[in-house]
């Protein structure tokens, strides 16, 4: 539930993924406004007086402009700040129209007597339901725009009266339904987000997530000049132990360290996940060799803590043998990895339940 509420638990991966149906999604309803704000300036020609149209023409050129420019921006489409910024401008475009509508209207006297130009601020509110939002980020829009209404309101005289009144009520209750739909669509792409990428044993990430963020973590390491960690986890003599306890109480184990990972990758730009079968890999950017280290002996210590009831009723316990790369300039993904599952042979081959940091490559 407290993933609906706000993005604060959301991992930064998951907010790679919102962000760019955000992007898209604002990208298409400016292209689409962008088209008929132009394309309604021949309506305001036929419904209002050429001195009105004109300069509610002038307008609508500015807001297509605007949306234009929202629909040509493509830089970032997988950072959240910038998408959210995309879409608060997109309702700042509209809010923006819809002032400079009623300021021309209201000095031609036209306010009442033309129907169609107040009813941007609902649209405002109902867009809103096609948006993967938190409960939070919703209310906020939502606030927004019933606060530019009440000021307007305000302003034309026209707040306390039946029809004001009847217009912040309904902009409230599309809010809230707008609201409802938005948090839905969170919700589901949380569940599609989840099963695309979680293994279904272990709740950490699959294969297939770990290499598509790896992949993006050395790209961002390599044109940054951060650091970047990987390690490998292999369980130790897991074959042996599933010949014996069998497989239920293998997985068991599996689940039981991979809470212990997902207990260490403390920060938000931390990634565990499961390679295959019992081995481990987690994602630790901007750490080096040193703190690399001494997460590695504190999984350790809590895999020499941790007890596991097995079917048999008996208490067992585990150990890891670990191998960790520093990302080095110039490398790719295949060669960070390799580096770290040589480390973890060696720290296996060395006597297990121990890590072995990856020599750096020699330059040819």
């Amino acid at each position: 539930m407290s993933d609906l509420l706000a993005a604060r638990r959301h991992s930064r991966y998951f907010n790679h993924t919102r962000s760019y149906h955000l992007f898209t999604r604002v990208r298409m309803l400016a292209w689409l406004l962008m088209v008929l704000q132009s394309g309604w300036i021949l309506i305001d020609w036929w419904l209002l007086p050429e001195a009105a149209s004109t300069g509610i023409a002038y307008a609508r050129l500015a807001s297509s402009a605007a949306c234009l420019g929202l629909g040509l921006w493509f830089a970032q489409p997988y950072r959240l700040e910038l998408s959210m910024v995309r879409l608060l401008l997109l309702v700042l475009v509209l809010i923006l129209f819809q002032t400079a509508s009623t300021v021309i209207l209201q000095q031609h006297g036209m306010q009442s007597s033309v129907a169609g130009y107040a009813f941007f601020p609902f649209m405002i509110i109902t867009m809103l339901a096609i948006f993967p939002l938190t409960l939070f980020e919703v209310a906020g829009f939502t606030l927004f725009v019933v606060l530019v209404e009440l000021v307007t309101q305000l302003w034309l005289g026209s707040f306390g009266q039946v029809a004001g009144i009847n217009d912040l009520w309904l902009l409230a209750l599309l809010g809230g339904i707008a609201g409802w739909a938005s948090v839905n669509q969170l919700s589901m792409l949380l569940v599609l987000y989840r099963q695309a990428t979680r293994d279904p044993l272990t709740g950490l990430a699959n294969r297939r997530q770990v290499m598509e963020q790896l992949d993006e973590e050395v790209v961002q390491a390599q044109e940054s000049g951060s650091q970047l960690a990987v390690m490998m986890f292999d369980l130790d003599k897991f074959k042996s132990f599933n010949d014996h306890y069998g497989h239920a109480a293998g997985d068991l184990v599996l689940k039981r360290f991979a809470r212990i990972l997902r207990e260490h990758a403390r920060r938000k730009a931390d990634l565990a996940g499961r390679f295959g079968g019992e081995e481990f890999l987690m994602i630790l950017p901007d750490m080096d060799a040193a703190q690399a280290g001494a997460l590695a002996d504190a999984i350790r210590e809590a895999c020499h803590a941790a007890r596991v009831k097995v079917p048999t009723g008996d208490e067992v316990s585990f150990s890891t043998s670990i191998g960790i790369a520093i990302l080095q300039p110039g490398e790719d993904r295949s060669t960070v990895l390799q580096r770290a599952d040589e480390a973890l042979y060696q720290a296996k081959d060395s006597g297990r339940d121990r890590y072995c940091l990856a020599v750096m490559q020699q330059a040819a």
